[in-house]
């Protein structure tokens, strides 16, 4: 029986890596952005919406919907952060 090449093997499982990533590097973001805030960068406005942004919609696709609206509002709030900001 002949074997499939390996780069072809489970596309869903590679699908779902990149989801679980960008899952990842948004709660990352968040925590940087909270740092950053707390030492008063105002570049941290940017990453927390970067970082919740992505965090919203990996919820979405995992249908989290109770954490994709909490990410919308604080995505909102971040925005009028920097706005105030500057």
């Amino acid at each position: 029986m002949m074997q499939p090449c390996p780069n072809t093997l489970d596309k869903k499982q590679s699908n779902e890596d990149l989801w679980k990533m960008a899952g990842w590097i948004g709660a990352g973001l968040v925590v940087i952005g909270y740092y950053l805030n707390a030492h008063l960068y105002a570049c941290s406005w940017l990453i927390w919406m970067v970082g919740n942004g992505l965090v919203a919609v990996y919820s979405w696709h995992k249908e989290a919907y109770p954490t994709v609206v909490m990410s919308l509002i604080i995505l909102i709030m971040n925005i009028y952060g920097f706005l105030r900001w500057l």
